[in-house]
């Protein structure tokens, strides 16, 4: 009885038989486990075979498979980790038309949340903060840094301000944000929110575990109560490579 592995090897050499004589070793490569993936047959993170093992099963340079694998990777449907083989992408699909916050979103999807905190400090609002959240000249907010994480793999960097009469110090706040809130009969009710692009510089790369220049998408969120009262302000920035977004259209 064949394993998993075999079936796996099995579909990527019947893909790569196939491919049109005009396409190259290497696209007809790429191509094949980009169908592995899409079709189920490799799993979010399921390891691919060994490159010496795919060179020999389809008779081409161990040179091509590599190309191929590095050309999955900047796509980032692949993933590969110092010490270990390639593995497929473990990405996080985010509903954005539903307000949860970060750990009850990650916990929906069957993952343990997480979260390493980089700075907690009651500070005066700056300017933005004080637009999103209508406070005024001196005001101040608790801001929060932080490394979110998907089963301990960081994928996202958020900076979040909570204004000072709603929280009153760092230490209140627990490891989900929104658990903290409604904890405090401040649950946020309605929101605003708006994704960009970016490219991560040196310190988002580092901290998020990718390169630099890696594609990211920057989620701006406010909050309020259903009277109304802002209660949160936040910039998140995914690793694009580890996260995607979904939302449900109607007519």
């Amino acid at each position: 009885m064949n394993t998993h592995n075999d079936q796996v090897i099995d579909f990527i050499r019947s893909q790569f038989a196939s491919s049109s004589a005009s396409t190259s070793k290497y696209e007809g490569l790429c191509n094949a486990i980009k169908i592995a993936i899409e079709e189920d047959i490799l799993l979010p993170g399921s390891t691919l075979p060994g490159e010496r093992k795919l060179a020999d099963l389809l008779d081409i340079s161990r040179i091509t498979v590599r190309n191929a694998i590095d050309e999955l990777v900047s796509d980032g449907q692949l993933v590969r980790r110092h010490g270990a083989r390639t593995s497929v992408s473990e990405k996080v699909r985010k509903q954005i038309s539903n307000l949860v916050g970060f750990s009850e979103d990650i916990r929906s999807r069957g993952m343990t949340p997480g979260a390493r905190l980089l700075s907690a400090e009651s500070v005066e609002a700056n300017e933005a903060e004080r637009t999103r959240l209508k406070l005024g000249p001196g005001d101040r907010v608790i801001r929060l840094h932080r490394v979110r994480l998907a089963n301990d793999r960081p994928i996202a960097l958020e900076r979040a301000a909570i204004p000072h009469s709603v929280v009153k110090s760092p230490d209140a706040i627990g490891p989900s944000l929104y658990a903290t809130l409604d904890a405090l009969g401040m649950s946020p009710q309605r929101g605003f929110q708006k994704i960009t692009a970016k490219i991560m510089d040196e310190e988002e790369a580092e901290l998020l575990e990718t390169k630099v220049g890696a594609p990211a998408l920057v989620i701006e969120r406010c909050c309020e109560t259903a009277s109304g009262i802002p209660i949160e302000y936040t910039l998140t920035c995914y690793n694009a490579e580890a996260f995607d977004f979904s939302n449900e259209l109607q007519r």
